[in-house]
């Protein structure tokens, strides 16, 4: 995946290349137990290695208990890391299900921001990681009946810091809702709700999150999401969806900082509150296209990503990916033009 970025602020154009390989292993050893390998490996080279400062560290960084990642060389301008993000063992019996070791728990109900999503929050710019980020923790479900369920998570992360909630999903009204309660980070009691349904077609959903600060030197923050989309008999799709986060500072903005940084559900966005909206369209049964774009009122900020992807034949897959930001730093006016051109080969 060759890359171009440039940013006006300084005038400068980065020319990089990404090699990125996964590979995924499954072993059933039996009717109750699965495990699973799951490694991502990627070869990175070019001006962005080579010009920013601790890039090494940055590519290399483990959000988890346990470090999983490794640079296995490196170069003024190119690394290869290396990284685990999956490693469990999951035993199932008849109506109960435990999973331990590294994993992805996936609490979102809303399509591009999830409060409710306080274990795994990722960010939507990374469009080339659709398997999303992983944790290092214990999860045990119990399916009360076909349509509900009661879950628990513990995770541990690289600070040692320990986050726990509980879930409680079930169908109502034709819709699926979620309650869930927890302690984050060590820091914060939380509470939650999420659903997810349709009206008149159009799909509904949204999650709603409140953070109380286990001190009393800090505010309780309380983020939440709606959202719904719709697609047409030509098979339009577009979608909306609106976040507000209490906890924003609108004042102390940086893009760069919020495309790089560690997503939490404290940092979902830059702007108290954010607007997005997007259409995608099938033009061809093997080329698709869609338009997303984002608003930041709260600093007068916004971004675009276009995106085109042709079907060469069931296994291979050459897509087009632009990612454009406008906004202020350190009150100059600041545009970034990022271009990304992918060939993707499933095997």
């Amino acid at each position: 995946m060759p890359s171009l970025i440039h940013e006006n602020l300084n005038n400068k154009t980065y020319f990089d290349n990404l090699i990125h390989n996964r590979l995924n292993f499954s072993w059933i050893p039996s009717d109750h137990i699965t495990t699973s390998l799951e490694i991502r490996n990627q070869l990175m080279w070019g001006e962005t290695v080579r010009n920013i400062p601790f890039y090494e560290e940055l590519v290399s960084r483990d959000n988890g208990w346990v470090d999983l990642s490794t640079n296995l060389f490196s170069g003024d301008s190119y690394v290869l890391n290396s990284m685990i993000d999956r490693l469990w063992l999951d035993y199932t019996k008849d109506k109960w299900q435990v999973r331990i070791g590294r994993q992805r728990v996936n609490w979102g109900m809303t399509m591009i921001w999830n409060p409710n999503d306080i274990f795994n929050a990722y960010s939507y710019f990374d469009f080339d990681y659709p398997e999303r980020p992983g944790i290092d923790g214990i999860r045990l479900q119990y399916y009360t009946s076909f349509s509900s369920s009661l879950e628990a998570v513990l995770k541990a992360d690289h600070e040692n810091r320990v986050s726990t909630a509980v879930r409680y999903r079930f169908n109502k009204w034709n819709y699926d809702f979620q309650t869930l309660a927890g302690y984050y980070n060590e820091e914060d009691w939380v509470f939650g709700l999420g659903w997810a349904g349709q009206i008149e077609g159009a799909g509904f959903y949204g999650e709603l999150t409140y953070l109380v600060p286990t001190t009393r030197r800090e505010e309780a923050i309380f983020i939440s999401s709606i959202g719904a989309n719709y697609t047409f008999k030509n098979s339009l799709m577009l979608q909306t969806e609106i976040l507000y986060s209490s906890n924003i500072n609108n004042d102390d903005f940086s893009f760069f900082d919020f495309y790089t940084m560690n997503a939490s559900v404290k940092t979902l966005s830059i702007s108290n509150y954010s607007l997005f909206g997007s259409a995608s369209y099938p033009l061809t049964p093997l080329l698709s296209t869609s338009l997303a774009c984002m608003w930041y009122p709260g600093v007068n900020a916004g971004y675009m990503g276009p995106s085109l992807e042709y079907s060469l034949r069931d296994d291979l897959y050459l897509s087009y990916f632009g990612q454009v930001f406008q906004g202020k730093e350190d009150n100059s006016k600041v545009t970034y033009l990022m271009n990304y051109v992918r060939l993707k080969w499933n095997f």
